[in-house]
């Protein structure tokens, strides 16, 4: 019998978030008890700095140049109108195969191998700023429309879906999915002491609004609202008593800014001691000039990463008692030791270091470096840890392979357990919505490599000795150092070519 999976997913969340990765305030009980029991991997890198492109490489197993999505506003190409393509005759008689409908998630995979998929929360493989002309289930403006919550087609290979879109505060608005509709039905007198508007714009500017204790109760949080709405699916499962294993994803739209934790349990974090972030005195050695200026860009004062830093951490233990309730609804189930439950981000946020906050598409350790936690199933036998290099493109063979699941030819990643995975290096492409500061890195078991496509610079970092980054080598005339580089480069140039599939980038044969 096939075991259930269950990815409990964050939305910027950096590794060193949680107690099980060191930090000693963290109160994240629960996910560090899942990482005692399975593997706790210290280095998984994402393959994007920002949620569109990151997720579509953990749901597809292909790296950015694979899947197209190079930045957040494009969709994950996927046609499921269900019409006929015409141009299929053609295709056939001329390469003998399909011109290509969607790029396939690990939903239809999981799907095609007799699995109930569903999704809860935030899943972002569409942009949700698009008007509603493109009709984007996943975007405000589709949510205007009182009939959206009753949609009940499959969704990116997910037959049940759950919504919830945007950030902070910002979920409880009518037009934020299925979470901000039980939140105007069921508790309307709430609506009042929330801000349900627009996502706030913190890039180039203050956040000082952006930081706030909410007054929705811990109960009526989005954050646990997922972990109900799983819990009363994994009983519905059960009642229906089907021999069909789960796949379920489950999107916390925290601890992404706006940084909005509900005052109850921000109180408990208000005076918890700093980190020793990044200092910009520390750095030695020039920093590529689009560094330099995402340095300018998004500094805040002090004060205000210091909130950000706590408030974050006391979201980041509502997400850990969300994860709690979950784990417990399967054990009382009976279902928890046959369940594979995979803990994991998307990117992280500066907090902190060199006086930044949030994120943006240039390469930082604190921005690629992610949690990644992963308890098998009966039966299944992994390290208690992995320091092997892994991204997420890396998820998707890795995932079924533990089921036994036939992992498509496409896939760009590889099973993490596997021998082939020894020599990984993770890739990261960071192209920006402008033609300025396109930027591709290159991890291995120490370093990070990173070059500038339009200015030829270069960054490399030892993280055995420089996880905060503040030497850069890549600026030294030592002739081991160059060499080093000159490596680096060509391995970097000559995986992202062989990522570039192509077969997924159109939408008719010609």
């Amino acid at each position: 019998m096939k075991k259930n999976i269950i990815i409990l997913h964050t939305d910027q969340q950096r590794f060193d978030s949680l107690g099980c990765n060191g930090n000693e305030h963290a109160q994240t009980t629960n996910i560090d008890q899942l990482a005692s029991e399975g593997c706790n991997f210290s280095r998984h890198i994402s393959t994007n700095a920002a949620c569109m492109p990151s997720r579509a490489s953990l749901m597809t197993g292909l790296y950015v140049p694979g899947h197209g999505v190079s930045s957040n506003g494009i969709p994950l190409w996927r046609r499921d109108n269900g019409c006929e393509d015409k141009n299929n005759v053609i295709s056939q008689r001329l390469f003998g195969v399909d011109v290509m409908d969607k790029i396939p998630t690990i939903a239809d995979m999981l799907s095609e191998n007799g699995y109930n998929t569903a999704l809860f929360g935030k899943l972002h493989l569409e942009p949700m700023l698009a008007d509603r002309s493109y009709d984007f289930y996943d975007s405000y403006a589709r949510w205007e429309e009182e009939e959206t919550e009753f949609d009940e087609a499959p969704y990116y290979g997910f037959a049940k879906k759950k919504l919830i879109l945007g950030h902070g505060e910002a979920p409880c608005g009518y037009n934020r999915g299925h979470y901000g509709r039980w939140l105007h039905k069921n508790f309307p007198e709430y609506l009042d002491k929330v801000f349900p508007g627009a996502d706030i714009n913190t890039k180039e500017g203050s956040i000082a609004d952006d930081i706030y204790a909410s007054k929705l109760p811990e109960e009526l949080h989005n954050t646990m609202w997922l972990a109900d709405e799983v819990c009363q699916h994994l009983e519905q499962q059960q009642t229906n008593d089907s021999d069909k294993p789960n796949f379920i994803f489950v999107g916390y739209p925290d601890p992404h800014h706006p940084f909005t934790p509900p005052e109850s349990i921000a109180a408990e974090f208000h005076d918890i001691p700093l980190p020793e972030f990044a200092r910009k005195e520390d750095l030695v050695g020039k920093k590529p000039d689009a560094v330099e200026q995402t340095m300018q860009n998004f500094s805040a004062s002090k004060e205000d990463l210091a909130k950000a830093y706590r408030y974050t951490a006391a979201s980041v233990k509502l997400i850990d008692k969300s994860v709690g309730k979950i784990i417990e609804k399967t054990k009382e189930l009976g279902i928890y030791d046959d369940t594979i439950i995979v803990f994991t981000s998307d990117h992280g946020d500066f907090l902190g270091d060199l006086d930044m906050i949030c994120k943006y598409d240039v390469a930082f350790n604190n921005l690629l470096h992610l949690p990644f936690v992963l308890k098998p199933a009966k039966g299944m036998t992994v390290p208690s840890d992995c320091a092997t290099p892994m991204s997420n493109a890396d998820v998707v063979p890795t995932l079924l392979s533990l089921v036994g699941v036939e992992v498509p030819t496409f896939v760009q990643g590889v099973d993490i357990f596997s021998e082939a995975a020894q020599d990984n290096t993770p890739m990261v492409t960071c192209y920006t919505a402008r033609e300025q500061n396109r930027n591709i890195s290159l991890f291995d078991h120490h370093f990070r490599y990173t070059y500038y496509l339009d200015t030829g610079e270069e960054e490399l970092y030892d993280h055995r000795e420089d996880i905060k980054e503040t030497v850069n080598l890549a600026v030294s005339t030592d002739p081991i150092i160059r060499s080093i580089c000159d490596s680096f480069k060509g391995r970097l140039f000559q995986k992202h070519i062989e990522c570039d599939l192509g077969i997924f980038n159109h939408y008719a044969l010609w």
